[in-house]
Formats: structure tokens, C-alpha cells, sequence
């Protein structure tokens, strides 16, 4: 299977490309996978749909990466309840990529609620794209302090949680790539 692991913000000290690089060890692990490409959005100036012609590189990589993806994972951090307008508006730009594509997401916070706002957000869009999304969702709260030096998550809650999260994406995933 091939996972396409997309970052959500574009700040440069992202709790959540943390979660989605920590995602992205975990999956290269797994036996069953056998590439996993990481799409950050910070990578990409994409400028205001609609308003300005987007870098021909960027689009096609960007493209490639939900085409060839057997599956996709968004880690996407909430702003102001939503999820944030870069990555929204990265995703703008394609459409037929999405539908009937396996998707999982892990919204992340500084704050004690994981995101949930974000998550509903993301959900909408999902279905209106024709994504499949994975049931199980993960919501990663306190993220400033989730991981130790070392980059191990030390938070109990989330590793309890995050095992289930992407073993049922990956089973999802399986089923509908067959």
C-alpha cells in the first residue's frame, strides 16, 4: 500500500508536522507499506485558488502524491474552529483525486480539546469531495508538550489511541485498494 501523509499548517514550529513526521515512522515501519510520501504544506506557495496561476511543479507534485496514494492521512492543526486557510486552500486546487479515496485524519491542538473543531470541518469537506473516511479519528491535545527530546510521544492518551487510529486506516485502506 502506498500513504500519502499530508501536514496541515503551514507555521514553521508545527505541532502537527510533528504528529505527521512521528505518523510517517511509524507507517514506514508497517510491512504492508510500501511507500509513504509526505506532502507538507509549508513545502507549498500555493497562492489563492483562483486568483494567480499556481507553480507547475508544486501542482504536480502535489498531485502525484494524492493519485498515487492508496490511501491518505491528514494531520491538521484547528485555527480559530476551522482547519487552517493554507491548507484548505492547497487542497482546493485538485478535486477528482479525492473521490472514493481512503482518508483518516488526526486533528491537533495546544489546548485540552484535540482539534474537534477542525475535525468537523474537515469532515464536511471530505464527504463533499467523495473521500471515504476512516470512522476512527484521533485527536491529539496538548501537542506543545506531546513528544519527550527524544521525539517519543510520552502522553498515555494518545498512545493508547494512535495504534487503533492507524490500524483501522490501514484496514480501510487495504479493503478499498483491492
Amino acid at each position: 500500500m502506498r500513504i500519502t501523509i499530508i501536514q496541515g499548517s503551514p507555521r514553521e514550529q508545527a505541532n502537527s508536522a510533528k504528529v505527521a513526521r512521528f505518523f510517517k515512522e511509524q507507517l514506514d515501519l508497517n510491512d504492508a507499506i510500501t511507500a509513504t510520501e509526505f506532502l507538507d504544506i509549508r513545502s507549498f506557495n500555493f497562492p489563492n485558488w483562483g486568483m494567480e496561476k499556481a507553480s507547475e511543479e508544486g501542482l504536480a507534485l502535489f498531485q502525484s502524491g494524492l493519485t498515487d496514494a492508496d490511501g491518505l492521512l491528514f494531520i491538521v492543526p484547528e485555527y480559530n474552529g476551522r482547519v487552517p486557510g493554507a491548507f484548505k486552500n492547497a487542497l482546493d486546487y485538485f478535486r477528482s483525486e479525492y473521490v472514493k479515496k481512503p482518508m483518516a485524519i488526526a486533528t491537533v491542538s495546544a489546548g485540552p480539546f484535540g482539534g474537534v473543531n477542525a475535525l468537523y470541518d474537515f469532515r464536511d469537506w471530505a464527504h463533499y469531495v467523495g473521500g471515504i473516511l476512516s470512522p476512527t479519528k484521533l485527536l491529539v491535545s496538548k501537542a506543545g508538550s506531546l513528544f519527550d527530546d527524544q521525539g517519543i510521544p510520552v502522553d498515555e492518551h494518545f498512545n493508547l489511541n494512535y495504534p487503533v487510529f492507524l490500524k483501522d486506516f490501514l484496514w480501510l485502506t487495504e479493503k478499498i485498494a483491492k
